[in-house]
């Protein structure tokens, strides 16, 4: 068997089912040779970052490792950006590259990809030798698991065509070696502590992020929110997590209403269960000013935004450490009615409102009631996309109030471009219809991979929210008296650009025409553009906050 052979096996072997890739003639042997499988689905695509990025957002809805794949040198520097927004993410990725044979520096493909993929923080093994083949693949599957975040497997030109002695029969897959995440368990004694903390507390606010997000953390956590009457709010990856409670009180931080974050400055205990509570989720350390701070996560220990430690930090699996303390409590026969009040509930019925008035230009609508009107028009559960800058993002997540399915916002690294790509893996790893939205300039990132989702005949609904500008620059340029136009970029027809790549495309610049759209997509099939022009003098309520100094 050959080196490419018995990795392609290998591959297979893990589990994997769906290949995001751009195919060169580093990879075609291994590429031919998955192709073989009948159980592998080969999705070729415009651009190699976009296959990480599909692979990344396909492992977000899975819950398991996606694999992208790409030629050496070229190939790989193109992944560059999606390889570190992923790695931020911590999301377990395994590409498959090639390097110039025998390392030669005077190739013309030559690439020191090591030093380039250890830049990123992603992992990066080679595959030196034949009989290292099938190990090679069996430790970037462990490792894409075991540390969370994306391995780049090269196996040089000229090792891939060598024999091995592997017949494919007896590979161990990383799996059984690595069974999961065990549920660790919290010091008592620290639990103790944490149960002193939350018991005295009488304004206790639950901040949860994305370690608490499965289904028995969720249940673990509203058990002990209605006991001790807490808020309950989320980190911006988990949004809409126990968003069925009347006392949800959204994203903790720069996305957080004036009225919540009131509330939260009546706190006096904040538990935080596998969030990173960054400077953005507590405003810097501002945001809960007489709270002390009960952190909950698996990690050894984690700083808070402000690079400051918890008041009482537990190391501990969510569902298993939020249980123990629960029962601490009900021993303790603490507990209380906290926030839970019917003004509480009046407040956060109306919170976030925005009564703001901004000259709104001929011919666009205002972005505050076009993401009303989106969240009104899709049904409930259905999976959502969105692009993390965060101007533009900030309507989105203050104003979709309705639950999501799956829901992901693309903020690993702050950088623009990424919502189409992981729209595309998600829907294939989710399995249905797929709602992104994205800003105009990032669109022009990636607009390319409307062609990969007209050939895959997705029910996928791309919303271009064109403001023909920057936005968020707009805004700083205006905020810093200087001359906000440098941010100003027309924009090509999108609606037609999605036809030409073989979708369905509407132009709107009005909220009707906006409404028809969306009806449109939704009572038909496959993909469809919609170029949304809004107002860009629309400013949200964190911007005005950061750069304006409004009191909103």
């Amino acid at each position: 068997m050959k080196v490419y052979e018995a990795m392609a096996n290998a591959f297979v072997k893990e589990g994997t089912t769906t290949l995001f890739g751009l195919l060169g003639d580093g990879q075609m042997t291994w590429w031919s040779a998955m192709s073989k499988h009948p159980g592998v689905r080969i999705v070729d695509v415009r651009d190699e970052g976009c296959a990480v990025t599909m692979a990344e957002g396909w492992s977000l809805a899975t819950g398991r490792v996606g694999v992208a794949s790409a030629t050496q040198g070229p190939g790989l520097a193109r992944m560059t950006t999606s390889l570190v927004v992923a790695a931020r993410s911590r999301t377990p990725v395994v590409v498959y590259t090639s390097k110039t044979a025998l390392n030669n520096d005077h190739l013309v493909q030559y690439l020191d990809q090591d030093r380039l993929v250890s830049a990123t923080g992603a992992g990066y093994i080679e595959v030196l030798k034949p009989s290292y083949a099938e190990n090679a693949v069996r430790d970037a599957f462990y490792r894409a698991r075991r540390e969370a975040r994306p391995i780049v497997l090269a196996a040089p030109l000229d090792v891939q065509s060598m024999d091995c002695d592997a017949d494919g029969e007896d590979y161990r897959p990383s799996g059984e070696m690595f069974p999961g995440q065990q549920a660790i368990r919290p010091d008592l004694d620290r639990l103790r502590e944490a149960a002193g903390i939350v018991g005295q507390s009488r304004r206790p606010v639950l901040v949860l992020g994305r370690g608490a997000m499965s289904p028995a953390a969720r249940a673990a956590a509203n058990r002990l929110a209605e006991r001790i009457g807490a808020l309950i709010t989320t980190t911006l990856v988990a949004k809409g997590t126990l968003a069925d409670s009347e006392y949800y009180a959204g994203v903790s931080g720069f996305y957080s209403s004036r009225e919540v974050i009131q509330l939260f400055g009546e706190a006096d205990c904040v538990v935080a269960v596998g969030a990173r509570l960054s400077s953005h989720t507590v405003s810097g350390g501002y945001l809960y000013p007489n709270a002390r701070v009960v952190h909950i996560d698996v990690a050894p220990h984690v700083l808070m935004g402000g690079d400051r430690g918890a008041d009482c930090y537990v190391q501990g699996d969510a569902a298993a450490t939020l249980r123990e303390l629960l029962e601490a409590l009900e021993r303790d026969g603490a507990g209380g009615l906290g926030y839970r009040t019917a003004e509480v509930r009046r407040i956060l019925a109306h919170a976030g409102r925005d009564p703001a008035e901004f000259e709104i230009e001929p011919g666009t609508v205002d972005p505050r009631e076009a993401v009303r009107l989106l969240d009104e028009k899709l049904p409930p559960g259905m999976n959502l996309v969105s692009s993390g800058n965060a101007h533009a993002c900030a309507f989105r997540v203050m104003l979709m109030k309705r639950r999501r399915g799956l829901q992901i916002f693309c903020t690993g690294f702050g950088c623009i471009g990424q919502a189409l790509s992981t729209g595309v893996g998600a829907a294939l790893g989710a399995g249905g219809p797929m709602v992104c939205v994205e800003g105009d300039g990032g669109a022009l990132q990636s607009i390319q991979e409307l062609d990969t989702v007209a050939r895959l005949g997705l029910k996928f609904l791309y919303v271009v929210v064109n403001d023909e500008a920057y936005g968020a620059e707009y805004h700083k340029l205006r905020a810093h008296d200087r001359d906000p136009s440098l941010s100003f970029v027309r924009s090509p027809d999108f609606a037609g650009l999605g036809r030409d790549f073989g979708c369905r495309g509407r132009g709107a610049r009005t909220l009707e025409e906006f409404g028809a759209a969306i009806d449109e997509f939704l009572s038909g099939d496959g993909p469809m553009v919609i170029d949304l022009r809004i107002s860009r003098n629309v400013i949200s309520i964190p911007y005005r906050r950061l750069h304006f100094g409004m009191d909103v």
